[in-house]
């Protein structure tokens, strides 16, 4: 791991007026941070160069994977080498159970048979005393995953209570399963029969959900219910009822350790749209645990990336690996937290393991949605390869689908081309570096609605809605642009309101792969589709970043995206949805505005007493903007976990957002401000990332 720079700095009080740029010295910090240089390569020297010397760099090398711009919501251009297995799907859901969305994967040492655990839900997760009871199912291959059998359910006690409960815990979807000393060890997670979604994060009236402990002889089962749970919603909410917003307890995955036993458990919390995990331990499975300790999730004040959903983990190599999966419409940004094995159970041993560029859908309409459900469960083979099984669901009719890929483990990534995709929604990316003038070739296939190569970006980003969000509107304003569909090519100019000026277009011959040549200098645009002039003329001089934007139902192979110029200093601009979504705010606790107070005409203020916003951002550097007015007060700054001070945003009028803090000697690496609140409402405008 190449440690992140934590910056050294003076406590300093920050009077309203001017920003403020403090100084700092660079230290070593070893906590939540990619593994820059293992997982993604490091940047090429030329990255950053003479602003006077021009350079060809192909952003379709994955040496260049980390000069894209990846987000949750907008999107990630993904270089990971996974390959799909023949006979995809596994299954394919059917009425009353549309949705297998989550499955957990066990290779067993003892048959060499591989394990599907497979959890089957009713369309949209919908639970209730009168509908079948969501379970799940196992399914085995054994011939490496060739074909696949139907073993059977996981449980068949539906009578089964835990101790002192009323109703049974017939629902039972999620499964871990692990083998250690002759027995084949089971975490999962229930619901008493009695649950809906309306209770099942505020028990009552017997209701309760939580994690459990099973253990069987065969990886096929039958398995036996420990007769006490590992732990309960209700327990949650009785120990955090004022100190945490996290209400119901679910997914679990079990890990076996030298001396004992370690579950990391999902937790989720309604309308703040946040997850987290955390961690138990017993010296027996079957208890008693530890009580839980938070090990993963938004609260703290460094680089989290949010919303983000986790299960199922999975070990090798001495570290527990867990993958989480972003929870918006287009569900294919992942990261990936890590820890060594018999240190997972402190939560400074978690690391920020790989961010994005861990997964990519195929066009085909089993991976219609994306990855729906939770995440891709694997295992390393002797043989070093990580073999997976993913839930997604098919375009046709939505039906949930569980499907199997593989790569080596030691090579995570295609040596070049990258695959970018919108499922339910629009998606994005940007390169890291802007552009005047520039040549660029390049070649993609296009499978879908329409894609977009974009340049002199200026819009700013954000996000609308998280759980099912997807890019804000105003993403798609502020740029030039050459859209594609699998017909026709179109050039056009995008106005800061979003309106389109077509400058000319043209139909194509019918095909999907394609080959560009995008040339600007000065004032003169030329263009070439497969090899021939479509267009040339005068156009707009402007600077910025080179852009991707893709419409709902479309899948981007770019196999080159070379670009010769002189990159320039680039910045990002962030709007309040991604201060609001980084801290887990909740929805109904800030109101959202427009108007000309507003640096982009919209921001928010937060009404709820001592509230946290927090930036999640890349870059070397920062400016803050916010409007002042006598309705505020202030708000405490920190940035990485380090407090910078306090910022007056009070003043006798009201006064237009302006910078109020700024920071440009960071090392280029993932970043975190967070703003406190005192007791009066605190605005949210945005905050721009020098690249």
């Amino acid at each position: 791991m190449i440690p992140a720079a934590i910056l050294i700095l003076t406590v300093t009080r920050l009077a309203s007026g001017a920003p403020t740029d403090l100084d700092s010295n660079a230290a070593p910090d070893g906590q939540i941070m990619i593994s820059q240089g293992t997982v993604i390569p490091a940047l090429p020297k030329q990255w950053r160069i003479p602003a006077a010397k021009s350079v060809t760099l192909d952003f379709a090398q994955s040496s260049l994977a980390d000069a894209w711009l990846r987000h949750p919501i907008l999107g990630d251009p993904s270089f990971d080498s996974f390959e799909r297995s023949p006979g995809n799907p596994i299954i394919r859901g059917s009425a009353p159970f549309l949705w297998p969305v989550n499955v957990s994967f066990l290779d067993d040492p003892i048959s060499g048979n591989w394990y599907a655990y497979i959890g089957l839900y009713m369309e949209g997760y919908a639970i209730g005393p009168a509908l079948p009871k969501t379970h799940c199912e196992v399914y085995r291959s054994t011939n490496k995953g060739r074909t696949w059998d139907k073993v059977g359910p996981i449980f068949d006690d539906p009578a089964f209570r835990f101790e002192g409960d009323a109703y049974p815990a017939s629902i039972a979807p999620d499964v871990k399963v692990v083998y250690h000393d002759g027995r084949y060890h089971m975490t999962y997670d229930w619901c008493t029969d009695n649950t809906t979604w309306e209770n099942a994060s505020s028990p009552k009236g017997g209701a309760d959900t939580g994690c459990a402990y099973a253990w069987a002889l065969h990886p096929e089962g039958p398995f036996h219910r420990a007769p006490r749970p590992i732990l309960r919603t209700s327990e949650i909410q009785r120990v955090n009822r004022r100190s945490s917003r996290y209400c119901r307890v679910y997914a679990t995955s079990i890990v076996r350790r030298k001396r004992d036993w370690l579950v990391l458990v999902d937790l989720d919390s309604g309308s703040h749209f946040a997850w987290g995990q955390v961690v138990l331990t017993a010296n027996d499975p079957s208890g008693p645990w530890s009580p839980p300790l938070l090990v993963t999730s938004l609260e703290g004040d460094r680089y989290y990336p949010s919303p983000v959903e986790a299960f199922p983990a999975f070990v090798h190599g001495g570290y527990v690996y867990d993958p989480l999966t972003s929870v918006g419409l287009n569900r294919n940004f992942q990261t990936i937290m890590r820890a060594p094995i018999e240190s997972a159970h402190r939560p400074d041993a978690w690391q920020l393991y790989q961010h994005g560029s861990a997964w990519h859908a195929e066009w085909n309409p089993n991976e219609g949605f994306g990855l729906w459900g939770q995440t891709f469960a694997g295992a390393v083979d002797s043989r070093g390869i990580l073999n997976v099984l993913f839930p997604s669901r098919h375009l046709g009719d939505g039906s949930g689908t569980i499907n199997a890929a593989f790569r080596s483990w030691s090579k995570p990534f295609r040596q070049s081309g990258f695959t970018l995709s919108a499922h339910g929604a629009r998606t994005l990316t940007l390169t890291r570096v802007a552009y005047r003038d520039f040549d660029l070739h390049a070649e993609f296939t296009l499978k879908g609605t329409a894609a977009r190569i974009a340049w002199d970006y200026g819009a700013p980003l954000g996000a609308q809605g998280r759980a099912d969000g997807g890019p804000d509107p105003v993403t798609w304003t502020k740029h030039a642009g050459l859209e594609f569909t699998e017909l026709t090519w179109r050039l056009m100019s995008v106005g800061e309101e979003g309106t389109e000026r077509i400058i000319a277009g043209g139909k194509l011959v019918a095909g999907r792969t394609r080959s560009v040549h995008v040339s600007r200098a000065g004032e003169n645009l030329t263009l070439d589709v497969g090899g021939k002039r479509v267009w040339s003329g005068a156009f707009p001089v402007g600077s910025g970043p080179l852009a991707l934007l893709l419409e709902p139902n479309t899948n981007l192979q770019v196999a080159r995206f070379a670009v010769k110029g002189t990159p320039r200093a680039a910045s990002q601009t962030w709007l309040a949805s991604e201060a609001i979504s980084g801290a887990g705010i909740a929805e109904g606790s800030y109101d959202r505005q427009v108007g000309p107070a507003w640096r982009y005409a919209v921001g928010a203020v937060c009404r709820t007493p001592h509230e946290r916003a927090k930036w999640n951002f890349r870059g070397r550097g920062f400016r803050l903007w916010s409007p002042r007015g006598p309705h505020y007060g202030r708000v405490s700054a920190i940035l990485d976990g380090v407090p910078l001070g306090d910022l007056d945003l009070s003043s006798n009028a009201e006064r237009p957002s302006e910078l109020v803090l700024t920071r440009g000697d960071l090392s280029d690496g993932f970043h975190a401000l967070v703003l406190k609140a005192d007791e009066h409402p605190m605005p949210l405008d945005s905050l721009e990332a020098v690249q």
